[in-house]
């Protein structure tokens, strides 16, 4: 057989990069089921796992295999592939394949990835919302790891801004996780592009997540942490930008909010850049940020727009007029005091921007 379906017969054992490179190497170009069962070098370097492969080394479980990943709608990819992802090799252990949904063309693109923690303050959603849509708008592809909280909120708003977005996945395609994003992954399988190193009965075990933030990490051109606390899945993320030499971004934080810890001390400790604007990262890479982009309010957002055209008001008087909670209230003037709306004045009050 061809080296190609050679290769694809073994992307069904999750076989590390190196091991794969070393049975290769020992077959010399043979690439047959006989001479990869038939090799003591081969049951050496595959160790426990020789006599369960062997077992699988023949047409039908190949031809098996291949149908239902083509069932699925699952491409492969090799590492040998022309339009593998090249920033991949930045990793000292580069997934030897993806398994993907989707356009893996989008790769080619000026990539951001974005990362934080999984359960965002509303200031936290407000920024990443902000910082995604104008990324998105001004061409990056956004990635990040369909997790709950900053994750999904990325993805979200890219496709909202009609961007172009990348999931990359701790497990295989038949384990979707969280289960409760599966929609949010259809879509961007449709829209954008889904990723995993892993074939599609793998879980989302607890040792895959640190792998997969590698991959979030070598895929961008620059990593953006919006909201994060100090210890998460997050700082592993920012560890591997670091090593491959990749630039990072943080938004500042309250220094007393537990879930901007991470965040403030990327800044404090200059590992990051503080951004306080998205424009400071599309101007680093290169972009071009659209000209006149309606700023999109909510049906709330817009009445309180409309309580400020003729005069400064504060809380107590929006809440009597407008009859919102005030946790609501409060909410929607952080929404807009980001956005550059509104200001917050001297006693509490808050004008038009």
């Amino acid at each position: 057989m061809d080296k190609d379906i050679f290769l694809k017969f073994l992307s069904a054992f999750e076989l590390s990069y190196s091991k794969i490179s070393k049975i290769l190497d020992v077959l010399k170009g043979n690439f047959s089921f006989d001479s990869f069962s038939l090799s003591d070098e081969v049951e050496k370097i595959l160790g426990d796992d020789f006599s369960s492969i062997i077992k699988k080394a023949n047409p039908d479980f190949l031809q098996r295999y291949l149908n239902r990943l083509d069932e699925k709608g699952i491409k492969i990819l090799t590492c040998e592939d022309s339009n593998y992802p090249k920033k991949l090799f930045r990793c000292d252990d580069p997934p030897y394949y993806l398994f993907y949904k989707g356009d893996i063309n989008i790769l080619n693109n000026v990539s951001v990835s974005i990362v934080g923690t999984r359960s965002p303050s509303n200031y936290g959603v407000v920024i990443t919302e902000r910082f995604a849509g104008e990324l998105a708008q001004a061409g990056a592809v956004i990635i990040s790891g369909l997790a709950y909280g900053v994750d999904s909120i990325a993805h979200r708003k890219t496709l909202l801004e009609k961007g172009k977005t990348v999931a990359i996945l701790a497990g295989g395609f038949d384990h979707i996780y969280p289960t409760e994003h599966f929609s949010l992954f259809n879509e961007i399988s449709q829209k954008g592009l889904v990723l995993s190193e892993h074939r599609p009965d793998i879980k989302a075990l607890k040792f895959n997540f640190p792998q997969r933030n590698r991959i979030v990490a070598a895929l961008s051109d620059a990593l953006l942490v919006t909201e994060a606390g100090a210890k998460s899945g997050t700082s592993i993320t920012k560890d591997f930008a670091l090593d491959y030499g990749i630039p990072i971004y943080a938004i500042p934080g309250n220094i007393t909010s537990p879930k901007s810890d991470g965040t403030n001390r990327i800044i404090a400790s200059m590992q990051g850049t503080c951004t306080l604007e998205p424009i400071n990262i599309i101007n680093d890479l290169g972009l071009k940020k659209k000209k006149n982009i309606a700023k999109q309010l909510s049906i709330n957002e817009s009445l309180i727009v409309q309580q400020l055209q003729d005069e400064p008001k504060n809380v107590d008087m929006l809440v009597e007029i407008l009859n919102l909670p005030i946790a609501n209230l409060n909410s929607l003037l952080t929404s807009l005091e980001i956005k550059g709306i509104i200001k917050r004045m001297p006693g509490g009050f808050f004008a038009l921007g």
